[in-house]
This record gives structure tokens, sequence and C-alpha cells, in this order.
């Protein structure tokens, strides 16, 4: 297993970046005030640049060049640009986001004096996931009032990292550096606008290449960057459920597997074991607060949820989901893609590595469940889930670019073997 080295100097601080985010989440879910949470996180942060520059002789620019500061400073700029050219105006993010981020601000607590329980405000959806309310509340708390632009530059704390991590996947193929307009091109509405889509899709597609680059090279900065990616999903929206389950099963899956390098796998243990209670406790933290408060997600989703399913299949529901989601929202052409890029690496004589695949099979099977969830929701299909079909199929769009991408990754890359004649 490789240890770090200057070539991951940017995903390794996009990995601080993410971890600082997940870090002040936690914080702020035991704390509750916002002024106590914003001193422990202040401390924490003074305590790790101490830890930084007495560990390293060239300090900050022992992790990142000089030359890619600039580029940080550019790419912070761009972000900063792209989230507050608007206002907070679309229904989800005004009555949902950034409405649970105003009743925390207001509060100056993350439990709002229990407002969460008040049926006034059902409509609100208080059971979704609170770290970008969070980050918004603090944000206004820190500049000492609100209004419709300030709150969402604590979405640059998302966008940041993400575009780090993304240009840090290029390595010194700087060349390539046009790639990064393609995820971009899919999200770039839902990252300004206040929805958590394009942040969901940008954390999902990270995550799951880094998993499967982990898969395939055992890499501990990949292990980092995979279990942290995945963390910030579980926190943005529900929908990070399914993403979790599936990544958690196809890791041990693709580990089971290969019996013969589990001690690879698991070397640098000692990092999981730290990152992944660390990543897992936010959930559980929100989990029990949304139980003290008795909220319930109005999907109400179960095992009685089979037989709405069933009446679905039986009505022809199906059909019309794949028909919107499969083709109308051009799922279909990220697929095509991704069978594109598997039909030129066989053409090579090459064959794929464990991450493209992990990276397919993940993008499939999450569309598979958000397929499931609409077959068994309560409402009306048409009018009330179809027409999300554009924004809730962006993870599935990215995870599949991603699978793209790794075919061509050098790690994923495997020369054909030669007993075979190859």
């Amino acid at each position: 297993m490789r240890g770090y080295d200057a070539s991951d100097g940017l995903q390794l601080v996009a990995a601080l970046l993410v971890l600082g985010v997940t870090l002040n989440h936690m914080i702020v879910l035991l704390l509750s005030d916002l002024k106590q949470a914003l001193a422990v996180g202040g401390l924490l942060s003074l305590g790790g640049w101490i830890c930084l520059l007495t560990t390293r002789r060239r300090g900050v620019t022992t992790v990142v060049a000089p030359a890619w500061l600039v580029i940080f400073i550019t790419l912070y700029l761009a972000c900063l640009t792209v989230v507050l050219v608007e206002p907070v105006a679309g229904w989800d993010a005004r009555s949902i986001w950034f409405f649970h981020g105003k009743m925390i601000f207001y509060h100056a607590s993350f439990d709002a004096a229990g407002a969460w329980s008040n049926p006034l405000i059902g409509f609100s959806h208080t059971d979704y996931p609170k770290l970008v309310p969070v980050l918004s509340a603090q944000t206004a708390f820190v500049a000492g009032y609100w209004n419709e632009y300030l709150p969402k530059l604590g979405l640059v704390a998302l966008l940041v990292p993400a575009l780090l991590a993304m240009i840090a996947i290029l390595r010194d193929k700087r060349w390539q550096l046009f790639l990064l307009a393609i995820p971009l091109l899919f999200t770039n509405v839902w990252l300004k606008n206040g929805y958590m889509d394009g942040y969901l899709a940008l954390y999902a597609g990270l995550a799951a290449f880094y998993w499967g680059r982990w898969l395939d090279d055992c890499k501990r900065l990949d292990l980092v960057s995979g279990m942290l990616f995945t963390g910030i999903v579980l926190n943005l929206k529900n929908e990070g459920m399914l993403f979790g389950l599936i990544v958690a099963c196809l890791t041990l899956l693709f580990m089971a597997t290969k019996r013969e390098k589990l001690s690879a796998y698991l070397a640098g243990r000692y990092e999981a074991m730290i990152l992944f209670p660390l990543v897992i406790t936010s959930v559980l933290l929100w989990w029990r607060k949304k139980h003290l408060f008795g909220l319930k997600n109005d999907l109400q989703l179960g095992l009685h949820s089979l037989d709405r399913v069933q009446e679905r299949f039986a009505d022809g529901s199906l059909k019309v989901i794949l028909e919107r989601l499969y083709v109308s929202e051009n799922v279909n052409l990220s697929f095509g893609i991704f069978l594109l890029s598997l039909t030129c690496v066989f053409a090579g004589r090459r064959r794929p590595g464990k991450g493209s695949l992990f990276c397919a099979l993940t993008g499939i099977l999450y569309f598979s469940g958000i397929v499931t969830i609409y077959m068994a929701t309560p409402f009306d299909l048409i009018s009330f889930h179809l027409p999300t079909g554009d924004r809730t199929m962006l993870p599935v769009h990215l995870i599949l670019l991603a699978a793209a991408f790794s075919l061509h990754s050098p790690t994923d890359l495997k020369a054909p073997d030669k007993k075979h004649g190859s």
C-alpha cells in the first residue's frame, strides 16, 4: 500500500476541508448552541493549523505547491461567484434547506427551541438532513444578520473541496482539465439555486470514484476520501442513505471476492477505525434528534410499501417511470458513454479494474433504488414525483461518468494476462 506523495496534495487538502465540514456538523449536533459550537470548532481549527505548521518544515507549501495555491484562490473566487449569482428563490431552497437554516439562526441553536415538531411547518420536511442548514445558519450568525444571499456562502464550503478533488483525479494530466466541464455542465443550475441535488451528485460521483480506486490500489488517501465524501452524501439528503447502503454492500462484496488481498485492504485500518465512527456519528446524532422531536418522513416507506409497489407494477407505472427517468432524463446517454468507454478499453486489448465496475454497479443500483422509491411513493407520480426526475437523476449521471473515467484511469487499466495468450 502506498503512502501519500506530492501529487496527492490537492486530494489531501480536499479531504481535510471535508473533514472540517464533518467535524463542524458533528459539533453543532452535539452542542446545539451555535456560539459554543463555533468556539469549539475554532479551537480545533487552530490546533490543526499548529499541528500542520509544527510537523511540516515548509508548512502549507509541503501539502500544496505554491502554483496550486493560485488555482485554489481562483477556484474559491469562482465558487463565490457561482453560489452568490442569485438569491435563494426555488421552492425547496427557500422552504426547506434555507428555511431550516433560518430557524437555527434565529434561535442561535440547532434545536430551535423544539420548533421542528411544530405541525405548522410540516410542509418543510423537517426530517431532512441539516448539513447545509447548519452551514448557512453559522454563516449568518457570524455576520450577524440573515438575507437571501449571505447564507448561501455555506455552499462554498462544499463546492471548493469538490472541485479540488476533481482536479486531483486528473493528477499531472492538466490537459484534461476540460473534463471538469462535464460534471459541472450537468450540475450547473443545481449548484447555485440553493437546492442540494447538485452537491449530492458531485459528492456521490467523487465518493464512488475514490472507493473504486481504493479497491484497485489500496491507497490510504483514497480510502480516507471515499469515507469522508460518503459522509457528506449521507448528511445532504435522505437519498444519501440509499447511496451509503449501496457503497457499503458493494465494498464488502468486492473485498470478499479478493481474499488474497484482504490484508492489503485492511492495512492502514487505524484510519478507517477513526474515520468511520466520525462519519457515522453525525448521522446517528441526527437520527436521535429526529426521534426526540418525533420527526418522520412523509413517504413512510416500509414493508407495507410492497403492496403499493405491486399495484404500480400492475397498472403500468414502471414503464412510465423508466421512460421518464431513463429516456427523458438522458440516463441512457450517460450509460451509453460508459458502455462506449468500456468497448474502447476492450478494443485496446485491456481489461478494466474493479474501480470502474464498482462505480457502474453503484450507479445502476442507485438508479434502481430511486425507481423503487417512485414505485412505493404514496403520492401521485405524474404531478408530484416525475417532475423531480431531472434532479434525482443527477447522482446517476455523475456516478456513471465516474465509471467511464475510471476506465481510463492508470490504476484501473490492467494489462492482459500473458498466460492466456494476450
